[in-house]
């Protein structure tokens, strides 16, 4: 269990970190709707680590049943 945690922190801490590198490139100014881009954006990130983790632990176990 504690692989699939380690992936899920892995592809969170390296999403967001380029999410923020991009979204600062891409978004110069003060924008309001910066801030709920970057709300919404983080929470889409965190949602898509805990499905790929969960991928990569449904791959596991079809290995181990074969």
């Amino acid at each position: 269990m504690s692989k699939y945690i380690s992936i899920f922190f892995l592809f969170t801490m390296v999403s967001v970190l380029l999410f923020f590198i991009f979204g600062s490139v891409f978004m110069g100014g003060g924008n309001p709707a910066e801030e709920a881009v970057y709300t919404f954006g983080t929470i889409i990130v965190l949602f898509l680590s805990v499905v790929i983790s969960q991928i990569c632990y449904l791959i596991d176990l079809i290995k181990k049943d074969r």
